[in-house]
């Protein structure tokens, strides 16, 4: 072999000089000890931008994680709160089971009903939610529940006449005096409504925990 022949073939064996920047990039980080400091470094970058979600507050340094105030959230109101979502989910299956529903444009009119007689009386509905440590979306849901119930257990909560005149002629100091006869009858017929339907309602519920399937993997 030639001279010449011999150099040309080591030249071609011998890797080429010019990378291109991507390449020489490409090459540090398939490394191992290039790759694993970056992968700390991203990790780091993470947990101080997302420390919120494990994180509620440092106190002179020492952390108070988020799971913690949900334990002491549940021994508070835990049994309250598991109930309620049980009740909530017993009464969406009920309504489906039942063909029943509500509308969207139903619960907006309720929502607007009681925005309008809280602004009457100089209070703002997003103050009084916050107060009671609701949302918006949890105000809504509740409309819905009641509006549900109130159809399933419509025959249980009549109110007659007779009961709207007999509670008027007992409470007629308590009553306001500003308002036209109407309109103190319609009150007194819906707080005689919701009275009855507190009370149906509340034995509904036990019914249909009692005659439910539901099985429990916390105790409180």
């Amino acid at each position: 072999m030639c001279y010449n022949t011999q150099m040309a073939l080591k030249k071609a064996q011998k890797p080429s000089k010019s990378l291109s920047k991507t390449e020489e990039i490409s090459n540090k980080l398939k490394q191992p000890k290039t790759f694993i400091p970056l992968i700390i470094i991203v990790l780091v970058i993470l947990a101080f931008l997302l420390k919120g979600l494990f994180i509620a507050a440092l106190v002179n340094g020492q952390p108070i994680t988020r799971l913690s105030i949900i334990q002491e959230l549940e021994k508070q109101g835990g049994k309250q709160a598991l109930s309620a979502l049980v009740n909530q989910v017993l009464i969406l299956q009920t309504a489906k089971k039942k063909n029943v529903e509500v509308s969207q444009k139903e619960i907006d009119a309720q929502a607007k009903q009681i925005e309008d007689s809280l602004t009457k009386q100089g209070q703002n509905l997003e103050t009084a939610l916050a107060v009671q440590g609701m949302t918006r979306q949890d105000f809504l849901m509740q409309l819905k529940l009641r509006s549900l119930v109130e159809k399933l257990l419509g025959d249980r909560i009549k109110v007659s006449d007779k009961e709207v005149t007999d509670y008027i002629e007992k409470n007629k100091e308590s009553l306001p005096t500003n308002l036209k006869e109407d309109e103190i009858k319609k009150g007194v017929k819906e707080q005689l409504k919701q009275q009855k339907l507190a009370s149906a309602s509340q034995a509904w519920l036990a019914e249909l925990n009692k005659n439910a399937k539901i099985q429990y993997f916390v105790s409180y």
